[in-house]
């Protein structure tokens, strides 16, 4: 080979590589500064965002009111994001739904569209600092221990026929009647108890902001006013404390004056409302003695142990067979009526959410683009990818060889675009589409839809 054939090979060479440089630069790479301005960035972000999580507040700056007295949940304009060093991944971006009281709420999409993110936000379990709820509101309505200014429980107190209080003698440890200074028999309020004999307290109806809530104050309405029955039960269940541990444990934070004697006796008691035989034998069992479906049933008699007011599920029967779905989701209908409160189920499953559901709510890249009742979204689908969810689902009466899919991908979540989400896997687009993200319009009392195809015509 000469001298000129070299060179001509050297100068192909830098061609080449200047070519794959400049490829490299248009395919969102991202150089060794951009991804040091991008973490630097963020890293004051985190660090404001963890500041505001464990700041000291009064009551007052996170209670508020609820914009339906009906609803025991409000999510509004919810923005929960992941920072990274590639970019800010916007998981949660302006979700806003509610949960009536006494009713199930179903979340459904597919993996990756943000309801797990969303739960989590709910239960303030993002996990920090990489993980914040950016803005928004999430108003719950408790039934909260009154407290007076030490921050004390307050106690009801036995009365008369006339409503005045009833006092009774104050005893030692030995059962002797204590006196005062004159020899006479110290006497105090005699405080009311249940049928369990445990120590009654005054409770109010009290709306809480959870976004703008401090950390430290989430610790009283986890497992007390809400609970969540998580989507893996081996890795949420502590594998070297046995059942009877992790479930009386729930009773003795929650529960004030609860005994040890009281927590076994509610811990079984709550295994045998979940259908587990051989209560007492499972009780003392580790969790990798139990099969996958009773790890579940036990993940739901935990979240039950506090008597919650609003129970969280994701994605509850995933990896059981079908026998042991029906029994769950049969227990979860039971269970709405017996704790008079709502539910959360968070699913892929479209069976599932037609089973459970009063109310449906669909996720896509992170927003809501439809939600309605359970009849509306499956009976009058509006947008093309509730309607392709739905086509996905295999039926009987299917006479095509292969599944429907809807087809491209789900857009990057470090840089959404400005349009519409689903444009891209969208066969029903319209010229609007290429424009602003589209609002969302209501086509009944209670269906919305996010969708250029029902925007009014003026716009």
């Amino acid at each position: 080979m000469g001298l000129s054939d070299l060179f001509k090979k050297k100068t192909e060479e830098t061609n080449a590589d200047s070519a794959a440089e400049e490829k490299k630069s248009s395919s969102h790479y991202l150089t060794g500064k951009e991804v040091r301005e991008i973490a630097k960035s963020n890293q004051k972000e985190m660090r404001r965002l963890e500041k505001e999580k464990n700041r000291k507040l009064p009551p007052s700056a996170y209670t508020s009111q609820m914009k339906n007295p009906e609803n025991i949940l409000e999510v509004e304009n919810l923005h929960s994001y992941f920072f990274t060093d590639q970019g800010v991944v916007k998981a949660v971006n302006g979700v806003s739904f509610d949960i009536p009281l006494n009713s199930t709420v179903g979340v459904v999409g597919e993996s990756g569209c943000g309801k797990s993110v969303t739960s989590m936000s709910i239960m303030r379990l993002l996990q920090g600092p990489s993980g914040q709820i950016v803005e928004g509101s999430i108003r719950f309505k408790t039934v909260d221990y009154m407290r007076d200014k030490n921050g004390k429980f307050i106690p009801e107190y036995e009365t008369d026929e006339n409503g005045d209080v009833i006092y009774e003698e104050v005893k030692d440890k030995a059962g002797r009647t204590k006196k005062d200074k004159n020899g006479e028999p110290l006497r105090r309020p005699k405080q009311a108890k249940d049928e369990n004999g445990l120590g009654l307290f005054k409770k109010e109806e009290v709306v809480y902001d959870i976004a703008k809530m401090p950390i430290s104050e989430m610790y009283r309405l986890r497992g007390r006013q809400m609970a969540m029955v998580f989507q893996e039960p081996m890795t949420s269940l502590n594998p070297v404390f046995t059942i009877g541990n992790q479930l009386d444990e729930v009773t003795l934070l929650h529960v004030p004056g609860a005994t040890k004697e009281f927590a076994k006796e509610r811990s079984i008691q709550m295994l045998n409302m979940v259908g587990i035989a051989m209560a007492e034998r499972v009780y003392a069992s580790y969790p990798h003695e139990l099969s996958g479906g009773m790890r579940q049933r036990i993940m739901i008699a935990m979240a039950l142990a506090g008597e919650p007011r609003l129970i969280i599920a994701d994605e509850p029967t995933t990896a059981l067979d079908v026998t042991i779905q029906a029994q769950i989701l049969e227990l979860f209908n039971d269970l709405k009526k017996r704790i008079n409160g709502s539910i959360l189920l968070i699913t892929h499953d479209l069976g599932v959410i037609a089973e459970m559901a009063d109310y449906v709510v669909v996720m896509y890249a992170g927003r809501i683009i439809e939600k309605g009742t359970a009849s509306e979204i499956f009976h009058n689908p509006c947008h093309p990818y509730t309607q392709g969810l739905q086509k996905s689902k295999p039926t009987m009466k299917s006479s095509d060889d292969r599944l429907f899919n809807i087809p491209g991908n789900v857009p990057n979540p470090v840089d959404m675009p400005d349009y519409c989400y689903f444009k891209e896997r969208c066969g029903k687009c319209v010229k609007q589409c290429s424009g602003k993200y589209p609002e969302m319009v209501q086509l009944s009392p209670t269906h919305f839809v996010a969708c250029h195809l029902y925007q009014p015509r003026n716009e």
